[in-house]
């Protein structure tokens, strides 16, 4: 449920969000600040852009619960600014989604890897959400060099090397 003056809603997985794409995500009650996670519309979707850093470690981006992209994509953001270190790209993966403005939202991020999954479970497997069978960043590094990523085909999980261009699509929680 959320409130809106003193009527309080329930959403669906799989049903509209507050920013006009699905949510694929309900944790079942508010606790830290939200309950439902919202996979933002096929039309904000990038394609072929890097995870960004490879050779830079980031302190902290290593989340893969659910619950944890966020604080990644702050971490990963954070430590990269308004460009990633290995190209210089300013349109890396966790900067597009944090960056991202959409119907008046612009609290997004790059979903953790348990988060990206749950969308692969709820959305694509339904055939719901525009996604394709892509490779998705997650905003979960595993070293220095790689971070993890979904194939939106299989539903397998892999590493791959942060220079490599993949799709990536931005979330939010509320």
């Amino acid at each position: 449920m959320f409130a809106l003056g003193i009527i309080q809603y329930d959403l669906e997985v799989r049903g509209p969000g507050q920013a006009g794409g699905l949510i694929f995500y309900d944790k079942g009650s508010y606790s830290d600040g939200w309950r439902y996670l919202e996979a933002a519309p096929a039309s904000t979707e990038w394609t072929l852009k890097v995870w960004g850093g490879y050779g830079t470690a980031v302190t902290g981006a290593d989340g893969t619960a659910i619950g944890t992209g966020q604080q990644n994509t702050i971490d990963i953001v954070t430590e990269y600014g308004t460009s990633e270190p290995y190209e210089g790209k300013t349109d890396y993966a966790a900067k597009l989604c944090n960056d991202l403005s959409y119907n008046g939202y612009s609290d997004w991020f790059l979903p953790s890897e348990d988060e990206l999954n749950m969308i692969y479970n709820n959305l694509r497997s339904y055939g719901v959400g525009g996604f394709d069978e892509l490779y998705y960043w997650s905003s979960s590094e595993y070293d220095a060099e790689r971070a993890w990523y979904q194939n939106f085909g299989s539903s397998l999980h892999f590493i791959s090397v942060k220079s490599t261009g993949r799709t990536v699509r931005a979330v939010r929680a509320f």
